[in-house]
C-alpha cells in the first residue's frame, strides 16, 4: 500500500525570530524542513502539511489538527508525521484516544522522528504512553507557574489582561499599563454624565445608537483587535449598544484609575472556561493608571446605582420561565419586570420584548404581558399536552434495562478510580525516578509494568462506556418521555421542574388590538 503522509507542525508560543506579522516562526519552518527532507529520503508521498501555530498542544480545537483527523478518517492520510509525539499533542487522552485508538481503527500510522515513536512498532507504545504522562505533568506545572506569575503582576498593579476595557488602550511601552484611547473616552464620559443626569440605560443606549457610534466589540475590532464577544456573535443587537454593556459599564472601578483583576479564572490548564472567583479574592489596586472618570462623577454615579435599584433588581428567585420565553417578531428574549403592591405582600411581573427594552433597535412588539396570564396559560396547555399524548395505562419503563445501566455505571466509576490510581502510581515513580530513588533499569521494568496495567483497565473502562451507551440509547426516547409524564397526572402550578421537563421554547407574538395574541409552545417531549 503506498504511504500518504499528513505532516503536523505545532507551536505553542510565537517564534520572537518572525520578521513581519504573518510569517512563520523559525521552528516552524525548522520542522516543515526536516519532516519533508525525511519524506524525500524515504520516497513518501506527503498528502497535505498541517500547521497549528500559536496553539496549546492540550487544545482540542486546533482547526488544522482537526482537518487532519478528518483526513484520516476519510483515508486520505494513512501516515502522520511529527517531530516529537508532543507536537501532536501534550494530553494524555488526545494521545491515547488517537494514536492507540482512533488511528488503529483508521488504518493509520504515527510516527515521530526525534523520541522514535512508531504504531507500526509495539515496542515503542508504552515508550508512547509514558511520554504522553510527562508532557501532561509539564503542562500542569507550566499552567501554575504562568497563574501564580500573573498573581504577582496584578497585586503590582499591572495590568494582565489580554485586552483593554473600552476607552483604554494598552501602552505600546509598556504592555502591563493602560492609557487613554481619546476618541472612545469621550463615550465613556457621555455615558456617566447622562447617568448622572438622571437618563435611564435604554435612554443612554438610544443616544448612543442614535449617534452612530458603534459599541465597545465593534469599535475595536474596527480599530484592528482580535477582540469576540461570543456573547454577541449571531445576535439580534450585534454592533449596537445595549443596556448590559451600559450596567457594566457604569460599575467599572477602571475609569476611576484603579484595576481590579483576578475576577475569574480557567477551571483548569485543559479546561479554559471561566469560573468566577468570590469577591474577597479580588485583587484590587488603586491609581493604577489616568482615569477617564473623576471621583465627584463616579461617586455620583455609584450613589444613584444604589438608590435606583428596584426590588425586581435584587430579587434573586427565577422565573420559572427563566430563559425559555422569546419575542417572536425579533427572537430577543423576554425580558422580566418584576413588582409589588404597597404593602409588599404580593409579587407581579410582566414580560416584555427585550430588543424593545434595550432600545437596540426597533421591534414592533412593544405591548408587555403579565407572567401570571401566560404561566396559568401554559399550566392549561400542559395539561392538555398530558391527556392528548400520554395514556397512563399504557406507561411501561424498562426497568430491568434501568437496573442493567445502573450496575454498568457503579462500575464504571470503580474502575476508573483504579485507573486514576493507577496513573497518579506512574506520576510517583516517576518522581522517584528523577529523585535518583530508583534506577533507570528498574525504573523502565515497573514503568513497562504499569503501561500494561493502565492499558488494561482503560480496555475495560472503554468498554464498560461502549454499553453504558447503547443502554442510554436505547431508553432515551422511549423511557423519559413517559418517566416524565408518570410524574403528573395533572399540573396545577407551573415550577421550574414542570416548565423544564415539558417546555422548550415559548414564543409571544405581537399585540394586536382585537385579536387574540399569538403564543406558540416549542415542546420538549
Amino acid at each position: 500500500m503506498s504511504v500518504s503522509v499528513g505532516i503536523y507542525v505545532r507551536l505553542s508560543d510565537e517564534d520572537r525570530n518572525k520578521l513581519n506579522k504573518g510569517d512563520e516562526s523559525e521552528s516552524i519552518q525548522n520542522q516543515k524542513s526536516m519532516l519533508t527532507e525525511f519524506c524525500r529520503e524515504r520516497n513518501w508521498e506527503i498528502y497535505d502539511i498541517y500547521n497549528d501555530e500559536d496553539y496549546s498542544g492540550t487544545d482540542k480545537h486546533r482547526p488544522e489538527f482537526n482537518r487532519m483527523i478528518k483526513d484520516c478518517e476519510n483515508g486520505c492520510v494513512n501516515l502522520v508525521l511529527c517531530k516529537h509525539q508532543d507536537r501532536f499533542a501534550r494530553d494524555n487522552e488526545l494521545v491515547n484516544h488517537y494514536i492507540h485508538g482512533k488511528f488503529i481503527e483508521w488504518g493509520v500510522r504515527f510516527k515521530s522522528v526525534i523520541d522514535h515513536i512508531d504504531t507500526s512498532d509495539e515496542n515503542t507504545k508504552k515508550q508512547s504512553q509514558i511520554s504522553a504522562l510527562t508532557s501532561e505533568w509539564y503542562c500542569e506545572d507550566t499552567s501554575k507557574k504562568i497563574r501564580s506569575v500573573l498573581e504577582h503582576k496584578r497585586s503590582q498593579g499591572k495590568f494582565t489582561g489580554s485586552f483593554a476595557p473600552y476607552g483604554y488602550a494598552v501602552d505600546p511601552d509598556d504592555k502591563n499599563h493602560l492609557v487613554i484611547d481619546p476618541v472612545a473616552a469621550e463615550n465613556v464620559r457621555l455615558v456617566f454624565e447622562l447617568y448622572a443626569h438622571g437618563n435611564s440605560y435604554r435612554a443612554i443606549v438610544q443616544e448612543l445608537n442614535s449617534r452612530g457610534q458603534p459599541c465597545p466589540t465593534l469599535y475595536k475590532q474596527l480599530c484592528g483587535s482580535k477582540f469576540y464577544n461570543a456573547n454577541t456573535e449571531g445576535s439580534y443587537n450585534k454592533g449596537l449598544w445595549t443596556t448590559s454593556t451600559i450596567s457594566v459599564m457604569l460599575r467599572n472601578e477602571t475609569y476611576c484609575g484603579n484595576l481590579v483583576q483576578g475576577k475569574s479564572h480557567d477551571i483548569s490548564y485543559k479546561n479554559h472556561k471561566r469560573r468566577k472567583v468570590d469577591e474577597s479574592e479580588w485583587i484590587r489596586v488603586e491609581n493604577t493608571h489616568e482615569p477617564i472618570i473623576d471621583s465627584f462623577l463616579w461617586n455620583k454615579v455609584q450613589e444613584r446605582l444604589l438608590s435606583n435599584l428596584r426590588v425586581g433588581k435584587v430579587s434573586t428567585e427565577l422565573s420559572p420561565l427563566s430563559g425559555k420565553v422569546k419575542c417572536a417578531v425579533c427572537g430577543s428574549p423576554m425580558k422580566r419586570n418584576v413588582y409589588y403592591n404597597k404593602a409588599r405582600t404580593i409579587k407581579y411581573y410582566n414580560l416584555c420584548c427585550g430588543t424593545y427594552k434595550t432600545g437596540a433597535q426597533n421591534c414592533t412588539n412593544t405591548k408587555s404581558l403579565s407572567g401570571k396570564q401566560l404561566e396559568e396559560l401554559l399550566v392549561e396547555q400542559i395539561n392538555a399536552h398530558i391527556v392528548q399524548y400520554c395514556k397512563t395505562d399504557s406507561l411501561n419503563l424498562p426497568d430491568k434495562q434501568q437496573e442493567r445501566l445502573e450496575s454498568l455505571m457503579g462500575t464504571r466509576n470503580l474502575v476508573a478510580q483504579r485507573l486514576s490510581e493507577k496513573e497518579t502510581k506512574i506520576a510517583r515513580m516517576y518522581e522517584d525516578y528523577l529523585d535518583g530513588l530508583i534506577s533507570a533499569e528498574n525504573y523502565k521494568i515497573i514503568s513497562n509494568k504499569f503501561a500494561r496495567d493502565v492499558e488494561e483497565t482503560k480496555n475495560s473502562l472503554e468498554s464498560l462506556e461502549k454499553q453504558i451507551h447503547i443502554l442510554e440509547n436505547i431508553r432515551i426516547d422511549e423511557a423519559d418521555k413517559k418517566a416524565i409524564i408518570k410524574k403528573y397526572m395533572y399540573v396545577d402550578e407551573l415550577t421550574h421542574e414542570v416548565a423544564d421537563d415539558f417546555i422548550e421554547t415559548v414564543f409571544v407574538g405581537e399585540y394586536i388590538e382585537g385579536k387574540e395574541r399569538e403564543i406558540t409552545i416549542e415542546w420538549r417531549i
